[in-house]
């Protein structure tokens, strides 16, 4: 399996009965892919309908983590099962070898102590090994191996199985169903080690009800796995499918909706694999036929084991988009990929801040009608207008343009590649076609590409070739040497530092664009201006820097009121993670969220829950707030999933519908106003509503050191929500 990242904030001070209680159930749900507790309880009680099968089980997990506890593994893999659940396969395989052999109770004991010792030293050392050489997961192979050690075992000492471990039972094998369907819920017990339609059944719901996408996943693959194999000659039904059917399964999970964000081309994959693994099942357990063993998961194991690593050699990741992080639910990560990739368009894109101080206008953008075309046409030219007009007087000095000799900055961090300041101004209206870019300025980037800034005024260069440069260092000052009738600057992105060299795609990003009455100020994150579009340069505000960097952890308490006069208390943990992003998890309503600060910029993302918690509209009303001088007036877009907001029904629908037919989305207008104790955010609905339940307006109150004090939303069917915050308290 993929490594599960816990899927609580932790408790403090740990101990060995809390990181159990989460561990022991995660070790069953890791089994598909899954963080849920809930999941994992539910598994743990079908796996008791057999009780001889599922106490082992339940045995060998819980002694497993009582291993590592001792040994001082750390306590994060124990809570999330990863390092739990290849014992649990080991000691439900050890049960079922015992039905076959029927152990004296002291050879029993002492296997059973091999299968958890052996199992977890065994997937431990394999895992890191694998891990360290491959960048791979071993997923169930060090219980497959485990398991063939008491396979052959068995054979040496007892000779061939001399019963099977799986007799027909009228009440578990629900034999009223079609062969199809019993096939394919006997595949989902095989998952427990009970390989009936009735554990399966079970099994089937309760992964429906978790995660409706990698149940539809998982069903698609077993029918293709198991339509293979009725190509070759087995019958479709359980007793030609269920003794392998359960690896059609994992590999529909692991590559349809673990690994692999789910979309058209993760399902195909999925599906692919699925055929691969009949093949090869059968390949294997021809070659094991002598021994009267079973191919176990093996068949899976190396599918996925070959398609991930080959798959991890891609340069790009075309349509098959990695899970954005392990352990996510499938549908949380389709609606985390497909949002960002419309909040983020050009987050793929070279980017550039604006080389400037101040607003100037884009007189020319790219593919203009002038000089920017063919391969040259990714360039922008900044001149500095004033009341619309480029100069002041006749315009027939070089001073009298106000874009004259202001001061030409660094749009990124790197390295002088180049420079020349020799090269004469040009009176305005001339030109110089010989010298081309006049007076310029290459950078090589940290990034791995060459930024030229050129026409710039002579002798005004102010940095050596191999000089290392900040974003914002002044490079030198706008002039007009070169093929340049006005003073401007331009600037442009090509992948050498030769001039000449055809242009790359970029964009802008960290800017204002003004409109043409000056009424609007809309702060973009991103983007190519367009030609006569007026820019601005935003101005840092530490004040509003300091509220979100200084936003400090602990719990935090909020009063909720409704107009309708109801009311109650909510609390959410805030800490932070590795990265220093923010995590804020509520466990009564098992909402999280996150948030990071990001080029002075605070952003929260990848909200998972439902419109109960206050962190639902905590990640509307603050999804994106520039930390910069909004005085004047500014606002700006962004973009929300709607999905929260949904009934359950209708949640669970649209998860089936989004990989598909793309995210259902609120998109809302911001603006922020200071007050006496911090700053108010205000989000307006700025298109169609989804649902009656989302909101229209939300206010938001921001105050150093506590974050969101307030926040009023309005629904669209008018209901209104007030959230206060009422108690903080420190980790």
């Amino acid at each position: 399996m993929i490594s599960i990242p816990e899927a609580d904030l932790p408790s403090a001070p740990d101990s060995l009965r809390s990181v159990l209680a989460q561990g022991v159930p995660r070790a069953y749900a890791v089994l598909f892919f899954s963080p849920d507790t809930r999941l994992g309880w539910f598994l743990l009680a079908i796996s008791m309908i057999t009780p001889d099968l599922g106490l082992v089980g339940l045995a060998g997990v819980c002694a497993a983590g009582i291993l590592a506890w001792m040994l001082g593994y750390d306590h994060a893999n124990i809570r999330n099962g990863y390092l739990l659940f290849n014992t649990l396969l080991v000691c439900l395989t050890l049960a079922w070898l015992n039905r076959c052999y029927h152990f004296q109770p002291p050879v029993y004991l002492i296997l059973f102590l091999a299968a958890v010792v052996g199992g977890f030293f065994l997937s431990t050392a394999m895992q890191h090994w694998v891990g360290v050489h491959f960048n791979l997961s071993t997923h169930s192979l060090p219980a497959v191996v485990v398991a063939y050690v008491f396979y052959f075992l068995g054979f040496s000492l007892f000779g061939s199985p001399v019963l099977s471990a799986s007799e027909p039972n009228a009440l578990l094998d629900l034999n009223f169903l079609p062969p199809a369907f019993q096939m394919l819920f006997q595949a989902f017990g095989a998952m427990l080690f009970q390989p009936h339609a009735l554990p399966g059944l079970l099994v089937f719901a309760g992964l429906v009800a978790v995660s409706p996408l990698t149940c539809m996943v998982a069903t698609l693959s077993v029918f293709v796995g198991a339509y293979t194999m009725s190509l070759l000659g087995f019958p479709m039904g359980p007793e030609g499918v269920t003794w392998c059917g359960f690896n059609f399964l994992l590999c529909g999970i692991a590559l349809g909706s673990g690994y692999f964000v789910v979309s058209m081309a993760s399902l195909v994959l999925a599906l692919f694999s699925s055929f691969l693994c009949a093949l090869l099942a059968i390949a294997i357990a021809c070659a094991l036929r002598y021994f009267g063993l079973p191919p176990s998961a093996l068949p899976y194991n190396l599918v996925v084991l070959v398609m991930v690593y080959a798959l991890k050699q891609r340069r790009s990741t075309g349509h098959l988009h990695p899970s954005p992080a392990p352990g996510v639910l499938p549908e949380s990560a389709v609606r985390l990929v497909l949002l960002n990739a419309r909040r983020f368009p050009d987050i793929s894109k070279l980017a550039l801040y604006p080389p400037f101080e101040g607003v100037r206008t884009i007189t020319q953008g790219f593919n203009g009608k002038l000089t920017h075309r063919g391969g040259w046409g990714h360039a922008l030219d900044f001149e500095y207008l004033k009341n619309g007009e480029k100069h002041h007087g006749f315009g027939g000095t070089l001073e009298e343009f106000h874009s004259f000799n202001t001061p030409v900055l660094a749009p990124c961090f790197g390295v002088v590649a180049s420079a020349r300041a020799n090269i004469k101004d040009n009176a305005p209206g001339a030109n110089n076609p010989d010298e081309n870019w006049g007076n310029h300025v290459i950078l090589y980037s940290d990034m791995g590409y060459y930024v030229l800034l050129a026409h710039l005024r002579e002798n005004s260069v102010t940095v050596q070739p191999g000089q290392r440069v900040s974003r914002g260092t002044v490079l030198g000052y706008c002039g007009n040497s070169g093929r340049s009738p006005v003073p401007h600057l331009h600037m442009h992105i090509q992948n050498t530092m030769h001039l000449g060299t055809p242009t790359m795609p970029f964009c802008l990003k960290h800017y204002i664009e003004n409109s043409r009455d000056d009424r609007d100020r809309v702060y973009k994150i991103s983007g190519v201006p367009a030609k006569d579009t007026c820019i601005e340069t935003p101005t840092p505000d530490p004040v509003i820097g300091e509220m979100f960097s200084a936003w400090l952890p602990g719990e935090y308490r909020y009063r909720i009121t409704s107009d309708n006069n109801t009311s109650w208390e909510e609390s959410f943990r805030l800490d932070f993670d590795e990265l220093g992003s923010f995590r804020m998890l509520s466990r009564r309503c098992r909402a999280r969220l996150t948030g990071f600060l990001s080029e002075n910029v605070f952003y929260t993302t990848d909200y998972q829950g439902n419109d109960r918690s206050v962190l639902a509209f905590i990640a509307l009303g603050i999804a994106r707030v520039p930390c910069v001088d909004a005085e004047g007036g500014l606002m700006w877009h962004d973009l929300a999933s709607a999905v929260p907001f949904f009934q359950q029904p209708f949640r669970w629908m649209q998860g089936l519908l989004d990989p598909f037919l793309g995210p259902s989305i609120l998109s809302f207008a911001y603006s922020m106003q200071s007050g006496p104790e911090g700053y108010t955010v205000r989000c307006v609905l700025n298109g169609p509503a989804k649902t009656a339940n989302s909101p229209r307006e939300i206010t938001t109150r921001i105050v150093p050191r506590r974050g969101v004090a307030m926040l009023e939303a309005r629904m669209n069917n008018d209901r209104m929500i007030r959230a206060e915050q009422v108690h903080y308290e420190t980790l």
